[in-house]
């Protein structure tokens, strides 16, 4: 795959993946269940585990936490262009003439010249020296050279937003996030080559994966180290616990406190009235732990702040500047 990510098990942590990475005190799954049905005797396994859900995720999107950062780099294929091709109007398949085309091409993206644009390429038959693109090709049939090279990246491990990302063949910093529609009036044709600058986000695949163009398109064999944010799954086994950072008893509370207001429709033991109230206490709770949690995730990893750059080794000046740094 060219997207690689990382985020290696710490010690005194337990998880499967590397999003499911919790401290040892954090419960798991299954312990989160049974402590919420504790609240609620009458309460499902199922039902509790859906109200889990729902706060983990509701705390997941309410910020981007340090522990749902991962490092990781994009691995550019140098291009290829061997041979020439056939390609038919309205048809996916592409022949290939003197090719030796392989499977480590799906993924990729081709086109013939400058005037057709980007097709991704879905399968290859080795065999037969076919390729299947994702688009029928909309120009009339011929036979022509081609180009085939990593234009587009579909981010691994739920990514949902890349934080910053360096191209490290030319040393210096990718701009991240500018529009696609400014760039689709930079270089309609996409004729810049080489020398990229920009990962600029594109719709989603079919799967829903975050998705980015390079520009200009990559044109040699290179590596573009970067840090983002990921969206962890939901909990579904037992042993499933929250990521890293995000405190498993601060989901039971907000689930707690959901799960009192959930009445079956026969109990002689429900009482509205003291469910209701304790709801309420739990809520509250869960509102103070949250800013606990918030404040203990801007101590690792702060997003708004100040420095000073008088500080810098890059300082040049005698004036003391500072600059607003926003998340």
């Amino acid at each position: 795959m060219p997207v690689v990510y990382s985020n290696p098990q710490f010690p005194n942590q337990q998880g499967s993946s590397p999003f499911n990475q919790a401290y040892v005190t954090q419960l798991n799954a299954g312990q989160m269940i049974r402590e919420v049905c504790g609240w609620n005797p009458s309460l499902d396994p199922q039902t509790a585990l859906r109200m889990l859900n729902n706060v983990y995720r509701s705390i997941v999107d309410s910020r981007m936490w340090y522990g749902l950062k991962v490092r990781g780099q994009i691995a550019v294929p140098a291009p290829y262009s061997t041979g020439t091709c056939t390609v038919t109007r309205g048809s996916n398949t592409v022949v290939g003439i003197g090719t030796s085309w392989t499977p480590s091409l799906v993924g990729q993206q081709f086109r013939i010249n400058f005037t057709y644009p980007y097709a991704t390429i879905i399968s290859v038959n080795v065999s037969a020296q076919t390729m299947v693109i994702d688009f029928p090709f909309a120009g009339n049939t011929q036979t022509a050279g081609y180009m085939i090279l990593s234009a587009y990246f579909a981010m691994d491990g739920n990514i949902k937003y890349i934080l910053w990302a360096v191209n490290q063949m030319m040393g210096w910093s990718m701009i991240i996030g500018q529009p696609v529609e400014t760039l689709n009036v930079e270089d309609t044709w996409r004729t810049y080559l080489g020398w990229s600058t920009h990962f600029i986000p594109r719709a989603p695949t079919p799967s829903g994966q975050y998705q980015i163009e390079i520009w200009p398109s990559p044109f040699q064999q290179q590596v573009f180290p970067f840090e983002a944010y990921t969206q962890p799954p939901d909990m579904q086994l037992d042993t499933d616990a929250p990521v890293a950072f995000i405190r498993s008893d601060v989901i039971v509370t907000g689930a707690v406190s959901q799960a009192l207001m959930y009445r079956p429709k026969q109990n002689t033991y429900y009482d509205p009235a003291t469910a209701l109230a304790v709801a309420g206490q739990k809520l509250a709770q869960f509102n103070r732990d949250m800013e606990g949690m918030s404040n203990a995730d801007n101590a690792l990893d702060q997003r708004d702040v100040s420095w000073n750059y008088e500080e810098s080794s890059d300082y040049v000046g005698g004036a003391n500047w500072s600059q607003s740094h926003d998340s």
